[in-house]
């Protein structure tokens, strides 16, 4: 029987499993362990980090680790948000993710992700109330961000409508 990691191998390249791990990588990372995860070669795994970085996909930091380019991936996140959804869609999902925040600003009586993570300092929170206070504060945030992406795709839509047909692609749906 073929295992996981050999299936990985099979069906992709080396450079495709380094651009794999990059893009999922949760901390920064040298070209040693990013080449390890992908299972290719030092070389290997240092070429196509390069090329990943003039595509803007990754950035070296200044201690010499390498790390996703978080504002390629924001860009990367609205367009892809533009391609699989029409604006209405937006729009809906918009109001659907406004309304948790606003049930969770109600029910919480706080105002913000940030408040509520706040709260983790006072005296007389148990440690069941921490993780609660953890768990709503982390989902506040990423409806937070999400809020943040489709506003952003929402504002881009219709110029990048008319940018696909001028330039004769396929218009995005509207």
């Amino acid at each position: 029987m073929t295992s996981p990691s050999e299936t990985w191998k099979e069906n992709t390249s080396g450079r495709e499993r380094v651009r794999m791990v990059v893009d999922t990588l949760d901390d920064p990372a040298t070209v040693n362990s990013i080449a390890e995860q992908a299972d290719v070669a030092w070389e290997t795994a240092d070429s196509e980090i390069e090329r990943l970085k003039v595509e803007n996909k990754v950035r070296e930091r200044e201690d010499g680790l390498f790390e996703p380019n978080p504002v390629q991936q924001f860009l990367d996140q609205i367009l892809q948000l533009i391609e699989d959804h029409s604006k209405t869609e937006l729009e809906t999902q918009l109001e659907d993710y406004q309304a948790q925040i606003e049930e969770l600003e109600a029910e919480y009586e706080a105002s913000s992700a940030t408040e509520m993570r706040e709260r983790l300092t006072s005296d007389d929170v148990s440690a069941t109330e921490m993780r609660e206070i953890r768990s709503v504060s982390d989902t506040w945030g990423a409806l937070e961000l999400e809020i943040r992406l489709l506003k952003n795709a929402l504002q881009l839509y219709d110029d990048l409508a008319r940018l696909s047909q001028s330039n004769g692609e396929t218009p995005i749906t509207v």
